[in-house]
């Protein structure tokens, strides 16, 4: 079986555009502060940020850490209103 000329093209621009997602628990740890800030201040995110937030969403350790963290940051903020 071969593939047409557009199918190539079409696995060609798949291939291109897949993004490699090297972000280790360590690496979310060391930003996972700055991007709880800017999700509580509703700030786009960067791709940077991005990635951290790909990673919440694919790794249950780093999320519960994150979940800790925005609930420890939101009661602060309540307590200096």
């Amino acid at each position: 079986m071969s593939l047409s000329k557009q199918q190539i093209q079409t696995l060609v621009g798949l291939i291109a555009a897949t993004e490699s997602d090297d972000l280790s628990c360590e690496d979310c740890f060391g930003r996972i502060g700055e991007f709880a800030e800017k999700s509580l201040e509703g700030r786009e995110l960067s791709e940077g940020m991005q990635l951290i937030q790909r990673h919440l969403e694919q790794c249950p350790c780093c999320s519960e850490e994150y979940k800790a963290l925005i609930e420890a940051l939101q009661e602060i903020n309540v307590e200096q209103v």
